[in-house]
């Protein structure tokens, strides 16, 4: 399953997402550019502007569209 899998099909900079902290730790069906500091994802960047917690302990990021 992809972890960006969502209705919407379409971004643009300044949306957010919540993303399952394990899927983005593994790098499944995501690229981190290590020298812009920018995950990469459904044709867009994306920067980690927060996390929640959500019941049963699993924890979520929040990205947000860069570009």
């Amino acid at each position: 399953m992809n972890p960006f899998h969502v209705v919407k099909s379409s971004w643009k900079p300044g949306e957010t997402r919540e993303v399952e902290a394990s899927r983005i730790e593994r790098q499944v069906n995501i690229e981190y550019d290590s020298y812009r500091r920018v995950y990469i994802a459904d044709g867009h960047e994306w920067i980690i502007v927060g996390q929640v917690a959500r019941e049963g302990g699993k924890k979520f990021y929040v990205l947000e569209c860069t570009e």
